[in-house]
């Protein structure tokens, strides 16, 4: 009758110790799995090489502009940011100067907005009027 249950229990601790190892196995591939997710210092995220490409476009009887992030269009801009009314750009040279400024701030993670001071400064016409 001891024999029962002597084969009971070590049946039992048998499945303990399957259900345990299979356990703790399942934890460690979960943490190998997490730790590979994990963006590290030495590894490049997707925001860390953003390619930003600035395009310029024919509108109404000017130009514009589109800024495209990592080959998804990001803006259109189809007239002169920050000025009030609707004035498109005078050349192509005008667009590109401005999109290139919108651009490199995109880079630096910062604000895309254009202000009427950094019109000026690049030489756009209608912002001095």
């Amino acid at each position: 009758m001891m024999e029962g249950k002597e084969s009971f229990f070590r049946s039992t601790n048998k499945y303990r110790l399957i259900t345990c190892s299979g356990a703790i196995l399942l934890i460690v591939l979960l943490i190998i799995y997490m730790h590979t997710l994990a963006p590290s210092p030495n590894r490049s995220t997707a925001q860390d090489s953003l390619t930003v490409q600035v395009i310029t476009m024919r509108v109404d009887s000017g130009w514009g502009y589109q800024i495209w992030i990592n080959q998804h269009p990001f803006i259109y801009q189809n007239q002169i940011p920050a000025i009030p009314g609707h004035h498109v750009f005078h050349s192509r040279a005008e667009a590109m100067r401005v999109g290139s400024c919108v651009a490199s701030k995109i880079l630096r993670h910062e604000s895309p907005t254009i202000t009427v001071a950094e019109l000026q400064q690049l030489g756009i016409a209608e912002a001095n009027r």
